[in-house]
């Protein structure tokens, strides 16, 4: 079989390949044979069924148009209410910075300082599988403990 490069020219000889041993099964269109490889051929080869979207006319298409409006305009002002509130607190931390930066030189350089301990989920360790650099401890012994 000749080794095809192109994406288009390779979904086609998949596709013929597939019709080609759909054709050659025994009774896969005969009444009561196995429907499941043409099931597979639709699901991976045909293009996906959709509905003709409804056609609203008059009230009904003026109703749906309100509708869209009030939802856009929703939100937009629940948008521009996160917008101003995340405003405020912004001013809020410049203004507290600021004011820390006269009081205490100290304070203002520590307070800018990133956090030296960990903290979860941000810095954590990502799980993957990979094995550890180190390996096992063939040398590790466990302490005694008395019981």
């Amino acid at each position: 079989m000749n080794i095809v490069r192109s994406s288009t020219n390779a979904r086609r000889a998949t596709f013929s390949l597939v019709q080609s041993r759909l054709s050659s099964t025994s009774g896969s269109n005969a009444p009561g044979g196995d429907t499941r490889l043409e099931v597979i051929r639709r699901v991976l080869f045909e293009p996906a069924r959709r509905e003709n979207p409804i056609q609203l006319e008059g009230e009904a298409l003026e109703q749906h148009e309100t509708i869209e409006r009030a939802w856009k305009l929703h939100k937009m002002r629940s948008r521009e209410q996160r917008e101003r509130i995340l405003e405020r607190q912004f001013r809020a931390m410049n203004a507290a910075m600021t004011e820390l930066e006269k009081t205490s030189d100290r304070l203002y350089k520590g307070a800018l300082v990133k956090s030296r301990h960990i903290t979860y989920p941000k810095q954590a360790k990502i799980p993957t599988e990979t094995p550890s650099t180190q390996g096992w401890d063939y040398t590790y012994k466990a302490a005694d403990t008395a019981i």
